[in-house]
C-alpha cells in the first residue's frame, strides 16, 4: 500500500482510480509535469495540485492546508504508481514514450538498484502492464529528462562511478584486517576510516566487509559482540594480563604500545561487562534524584545487640570451620546490602551503556571499574555470610558422605544465583529465599546424580566385569530416606485437596493403600474424571520442583 504524508493527497488518489480509464494518461502526464514545478523549500495550495493534475478546481468548497514541497514531492510519486498499479494501465496507453528500470540503467550508466533509489528523490515511476502480461516498473521519456536535468551532479556522479575490483576488495579487507588487529572497533569505525583512505563511499566498504563476514564466516572480521569485534589477538592479550602480566611486557610481546594494549583492555573489560548485561532488582528509590545520599552514604546498620561471634564445633574440616569466621547478617544489615548492591549495579548497567567500548576514555574506565569493584565486594558480603545455611541444608539431603562436597558446591552456586533475584524491598529475608532456591535445586539434581553414580561409577564397573550375573542392586535405607524426603517437601507446596489426592491415590500415607480415582471421587464427592484432572494438575506442579526420574516413578 502507497504512503502517502497528506490525507487529501490520498483521498485524491483514491479518486483518480474511480475516474474514467481513458484520463488515466493525462492524469500521469499532469503529475509529472507537476512535478517540474515544484521547489522542495516552497508549500503548495492543494487545488493547485488538484488542478494541474484532473483541469478541475474545488468550487465552492473551502481551501486545504498548504503541503510543504519536499512531502508533496513524495506524495505525487506515490500516487503515480499507486493509480497506474490499481488500474492495471497498459504501457500503450500512457501516450508517451516509456522505458524500463534496466533500460534507464543502461542509458544512464548506473545500476538498476540506483534506478530504484533516485524514486526517492524524484524519479517518477509508473506500474504498466507490458505485452506478456507482467506488471513492470516504468519511467516516462519526459520524466528521466526532467531529473537529469534538474540532478545533474547526482546522475553524473553516479555515472563515473566504476564497481570495485577484486583487487580493491581485497585491499579492503586487508586494510580492515590490520584495523582491527591494532585495537578493537565497529564495523563503521574501520568503514570510516579506509573510506578517507581509498576515496571510497563509506556504504562502499561497509558492504564490502560485510560480503566478506558473510562468506567467509570462520576468518570473519566483524563477528560482533555488541558491535564491537573482539579477535584472537585481543583474547590472547586479556589473558596475558588476567594471569598477572604487566602492561609493558605485554606490550613488548604483542608489538604494540603501552597506551593501545591500555585501549585494547580496557575495550575487553567493557565487553565482558556487557556479555551477559549486567543486572538488577530495580526499586523506585533508585530514580530519586539524590539516590547517591539516601543509598550509598548513610551508615551501615549496627549487628544485632549481644550477637556473638559463632564459636566451630571441634573437629570439623578447615573449609566448614571458615564458615564460622563470618558473623551472620542482621534484617536491617541485610535489607542495606542488597540495596546499596542492586543500587550500584543500576548504576555501573547505565554507565556501559553511556559508552562507546571502543572509544572508552582511562577516566570512565576507572569509574566504571570501581563500580563494579564495589558491586563484587557486597556480594561478596552477602554469600558469605550465608555459606552455612547451604551447609546446613546438604547435611539433611545427603548427610556425611563422599559426596557432601560437591553437593555443597552446588548449593553454593544457587546461593548466589538467589543473590541475585532477591528482591529486599518484599521484606522478606534472604535466607528464606535462598533456602527455597537451594532446596529446589537440591530436590532436582540429587536424585539423578545418585541414579548417575548407581549405574555409571566406575567400581560398580569393575565389579560387574569380575562377578556378572543379573540381580539389581537395592537402593539403600538412607537413599530411600532422602527421596521420601524429598518427595514430602515437594507435596507440602501442594494445596490441601491436591496434597490429599497425590497422597492417597500414590500410596504415600503412612498406611501405603491406594485409593482408586473412583474411590477418590466418592470420597470428595465429584467425579472421577474431575479427581483425574485434580491429579494431573498436582503432577505439572511437582515437575517444577521435583527431578524428571521422580515425577516419572511417583505417577508411573
Amino acid at each position: 500500500m502507497a504512503k502517502f504524508f497528506n490525507s487529501d493527497m490520498a483521498e485524491l488518489a483514491s479518486q483518480l482510480v474511480l475516474s474514467p480509464r481513458r484520463l488515466r494518461g493525462s492524469q500521469v502526464q499532469g503529475i509529472e509535469r507537476l512535478l517540474g514545478l515544484i521547489e522542495a523549500e516552497k508549500a503548495y495550495p492543494f487545488d493547485f495540485v488538484c488542478f494541474h493534475i484532473t483541469g478541475y478546481g474545488r468550487r465552492g468548497r473551502p481551501g486545504k492546508d498548504a503541503i510543504p514541497g519536499e512531502a508533496l514531492v513524495s506524495d505525487l510519486i506515490s500516487m503515480a504508481e499507486s493509480v497506474t498499479r490499481k488500474s492495471a494501465v497498459a504501457v500503450g496507453e500512457i501516450g508517451v514514450p516509456c522505458l524500463s528500470h534496466e533500460e534507464v540503467a543502461g542509458e544512464l550508466k548506473v545500476s538498476t538498484k540506483t534506478v530504484r533509489r533516485w524514486r526517492n528523490k524524484g524519479l517518477m515511476g509508473l506500474r504498466l502492464v507490458y505485452e506478456d502480461g507482467v506488471n513492470r516498473l516504468a519511467f516516462m521519456r519526459t520524466t528521466i529528462d526532467r531529473f537529469i536535468l534538474q540532478n545533474k551532479q547526482i546522475v553524473d556522479k553516479a555515472a563515473s562511478f566504476t564497481q570495485l575490483s577484486a583487487t580493491e576488495r581485497d585491499a579492503i579487507v586487508s586494510r580492515a584486517r590490520v584495523l582491527v588487529c591494532d585495537r578493537p572497533m565497529k564495523l563503521h569505525t574501520a568503514a570510516t576510516l579506509i573510506a578517507e583512505e581509498t576515496g571510497r563511499a563509506i556504504e562502499t566498504v561497509r558492504y564490502t566487509l560485510r560480503r566478506h563476514d558473510q562468506a567467509n564466516v570462520d576468518d570473519a572480521l566483524f563477528l560482533e559482540r555488541d558491535g564491537v569485534f573482539l579477535n584472537d589477538r585481543h583474547e590472547a592479550i586479556w589473558n596475558c594480563h588476567d594471569s598477572g602480566e604487566s602492561v609493558s611486557s605485554i606490550a613488548e610481546s604483542f608489538g604494540g604500545s603501552v597506551s593501545s594494549i591500555e585501549a585494547t583492555l580496557r575495550t575487553v573489560q567493557v565487553c565482558k561487562w556487557s556479555t551477559p548485561a549486567v543486572d538488577w532488582v530495580h526499586n523506585e528509590l533508585f530514580d530519586a534524584p539524590n539516590a547517591d545520599a539516601l543509598i550509598l552514604e548513610v551508615d551501615e546498620p549496627a549487628a544485632d545487640a549481644g550477637a556473638k561471634l559463632a564459636k566451630a564445633p571441634s573437629g570439623l574440616p578447615a573449609y566448614f570451620r571458615s564458615l564460622y569466621e563470618t558473623p551472620l547478617l542482621s534484617r536491617e544489615q541485610e535489607q542495606d546490602l542488597f540495596r546499596r548492591y542492586n543500587y550500584l549495579k543500576f548504576k555501573a548497567s547505565g554507565e556501559i551503556r553511556s559508552v562507546d567500548a571502543t572509544e572508552i576514555a582511562a577516566d570512565e574506565f576507572d569509574r566504571i571499574s570501581h563500580l563494579m569493584g564495589q558491586v563484587e565486594v557486597i556480594r561478596q558480603r552477602i554469600v558469605k555470610a550465608n555459606l552455612r545455611l547451604v551447609v546446613s541444608i546438604a547435611k539433611k539431603h545427603v548427610g556425611w558422605s563422599a559426596d557432601f562436597f560437591e553437593v555443597i558446591s552446588d548449593g553454593n552456586i544457587s546461593l548466589m544465583r538467589a543473590a541475585e533475584k532477591f528482591d529486599y524491598a518484599l521484606g522478606n529475608k534472604f535466607s528464606t529465599y535462598a533456602t527455597w532456591a537451594v532446596m529446589k535445586n537440591y530436590a532436582r539434581s540429587i536424585p539423578e546424580q545418585r541414579y548417575r553414580n548407581q549405574r555409571y561409577v566406575t567400581g560398580q564397573d569393575i565389579a560387574l566385569e569380575t562377578q556378572a550375573d543379573d540381580r539389581v542392586a537395592e537402593p539403600s535405607t538412607s537413599d530411600r530416606e532422602v527421596v521420601r524426603e524429598m518427595i514430602d517437601e515437594a507435596v507440602g507446596q501442594l494445596d490441601a485437596r491436591e496434597r490429599e489426592i497425590v497422597i492417597h491415590h500414590f500410596g504415600l500415607g503412612s498406611e501405603q493403600e491406594t485409593q482408586t480415582l473412583e474411590q477418590l471421587g466418592q470420597r470428595f464427592g465429584v467425579t472421577k474424571e474431575r479427581i483425574r484432572q485434580i491429579e494431573r494438575r498436582a503432577l505439572d506442579r511437582l515437575k517444577g520442583v521435583l527431578a524428571p526420574s521422580l515425577v516419572e516413578a511417583l505417577s508411573s
